[in-house]
């Protein structure tokens, strides 16, 4: 009977306590919403709050309390970012408490992964070194301007190789001259596409290696072939400095070869309207016709000082090369429409068509004075104005419409032609007389004891590479650092001048190493272009004796699913 009664009391105080709940519930479990797994590019930053939210039926949006947790470890910001910066899976757990004290999980997984590369600059544009058997390569790349191999444990030729690709026409016979220099003597052989071409006597100190090949095709005028030095079994360790390479080939002597033929200026066409701030009234601008068949600048409001012609103009790149000791023909067609608003301006000061190499740091070839029509000329190149060939226009006190068009550029064949592969650096430009620069295998620190506003001044650019399409299929990555906060401007500009440019960005640089990210915008079709770094800035000027340390550069390719 007194175990009944207990039994009663025990009920009744369980339907007591359940009355006491609102509506007869108990208190829920919290919920994660909109977590899902994760692909990212390397470098890149996540959100791991996207769409995701915790909520909570007693205490609503709880959203705020989120712990989230990445494994291996990644720092994740209070408001949900982390940037990873290494190639992996990861792990990312979320969980939230509620008040509770009830406590719900989600997981999700993230897959970073490695951008494409497409050119790295640790090795010149077109080398490769291979290694087989006990072979080891201690150095390879530019160092300091100098292209360095260092390698050792060859016991046969063929286990350390030197490899470039070159274009050659079929059927013609090339003559190979390297410029190397040898710690040590001995023989090597010379392969190509992995055939024996040659073997040459190495003398330890200065050699040039000459040797034959042609490449017998039928049905191709061109082939890609590679050309490999093998240099393993040479006694020691090989420690060698490699120069340039020069081609030589016979060719129709006196035959005239067109270099422009169905030109188009179309991305061709860079105006230059310098207003110097608006004090001088200069209003215009310069374009490629429609079509491409013609370039045009026009001068509305001419600059109100004497000797500004230059600040008005028109550059065009012709995207021809022109080679030293050999002879050119030159033609276009000049039109010139005076506009009818009244000028004091003598006809002299009209327009000036300057040849030139290069865009900038130019050396002029010819300036032709307001002249018209259909203008020839035969020019031939040498050391100084070899090069990239750029025609300016300029006319910034003459209100008028310039029209060029039916561009030529006829190229003279010698008996013998010449080309030559100059393997290039990092190099630096206009410092001032205290710094120190130096590279080593597509990586640059540049020492900067006083800093010029210019930013023309203390520049830095990289070997060119080959822009195949749009500009935007390219994302720029490379990792820094500085002693000082200082300010700095990143671009990629086409390789032979300024415009047109893929990339521009003023960034400060951090103490800690930082990667940085850039993509580039639409502007490049299959042209070269170069990286270039500015630090002249009036901000830099409060710094002094600053070390710079750029590294890990690299051109990758885009990935359009995961960029966007």
């Amino acid at each position: 009977m007194k175990k009944v009664k207990i039994l009663l009391m025990f009920v009744l105080v369980v339907i007591l306590l359940a009355g006491c709940s609102p509506q007869g519930e108990v208190n829920k479990a919290p919920s994660v919403v909109g977590v899902k797994d994760i692909s990212c590019i390397v470098n890149s930053t996540v959100d791991f709050l996207d769409g995701v939210a915790a909520l909570d039926k007693e205490d609503g949006d709880i959203t705020p309390n989120l712990q989230i947790t990445v494994t291996p470890h990644v720092e994740v910001s209070e408001d949900g970012y982390a940037t990873f910066t290494q190639v992996g899976e990861y792990t990312v757990n979320y969980k939230i408490t509620d008040s509770n004290g009830r406590t719900a999980q989600k997981r999700a997984y993230v897959d970073v992964l490695d951008r494409e590369t497409y050119r790295t600059f640790a090795m010149p544009e077109g080398f490769v070194v291979e290694t087989n058997g006990g072979a080891t390569v201690e150095t390879c790349g530019m160092i300091n301007g100098v292209f360095k191999l260092n390698a050792k444990g060859g016991e046969i030729a063929e286990d350390i190789k030197l490899i470039r690709e070159f274009t050659l026409n079929t059927n013609l016979e090339y003559t190979f001259y390297y410029t190397i220099k040898s710690n040590v003597a001995g023989k090597i052989k010379v392969m190509a596409d992995g055939n024996d071409c040659a073997e040459l006597a190495v003398v330890a100190g200065d050699n040039v290696l000459t040797f034959t090949h042609t490449v017998w095709q039928e049905d191709e005028t061109k082939s890609n072939i590679d050309i490999a030095l093998c240099l393993g079994g040479l006694d020691g360790s090989v420690a060698w400095e490699i120069g340039k390479i020069e081609l030589e080939y016979p060719q129709e002597a006196g035959k005239l070869v067109e270099l422009a033929e169905d030109f188009n200026f179309a991305q061709r066409v860079e105006p230059r309207i310098d207003t110097n701030g608006n004090t001088n009234g200069l209003v215009g601008n310069a374009w490629a016709m429609p079509g491409g068949a013609a370039a045009r600048l026009e001068i509305t409001t001419p600059s109100n000082n004497v000797g500004d012609i230059w600040r008005g103009g028109m550059f065009v790149n012709t995207g021809i090369t022109l080679r030293s000791g050999v002879t050119y023909t030159i033609s276009f067609k000049v039109e010139c429409v005076p506009f009818p608003l009244g000028t004091t301006r003598e006809e002299a000061d009209n327009f000036e068509v300057v040849l030139q190499r290069d865009q900038w740091d130019e050396e002029k070839i010819i300036t032709l004075y307001h002249q018209t029509g259909t203008i020839t000329e035969e020019v031939v190149a040498n050391d100084a104005t070899a090069g990239a060939l750029w025609i300016y226009v300029q006319s910034g006190t003459q209100a008028n419409q310039i029209t060029i068009s039916e561009l030529s550029v006829k190229e003279h064949l010698n008996a013998v032609g010449k080309d030559t592969y100059a393997i290039s650096d990092f190099t630096h430009f206009n410092a001032l007389s205290d710094y120190e620069f130096t590279t080593d295998r597509g990586n640059f620190k540049y020492v900067i004891g006083q800093f010029s506003a210019t930013d023309n001044h203390h520049r830095v650019t990289s070997p060119s590479f080959l822009v195949a399409g749009s500009g935007a299929n390219y994302v720029v990555t490379f990792t820094a650092k500085a002693s000082a906060p200082i300010e700095m401007v990143v671009a990629a500009h086409v390789a032979d001048g300024w415009d047109p440019t893929i990339l521009w960005s003023k960034v400060t640089l951090s103490e800690t190493e930082t990667v940085y990210t850039f993509f580039c915008n639409g502007n490049g079709s299959d042209r070269l272009y170069a990286l270039e770094w500015q630090f002249g800035s009036d901000n830099n000027k409060n710094y002094s004796n600053v070390t710079i340390e750029i590294t890990n550069i690299r051109v990758c390719l885009r990935n359009g699913e995961i960029d966007g």
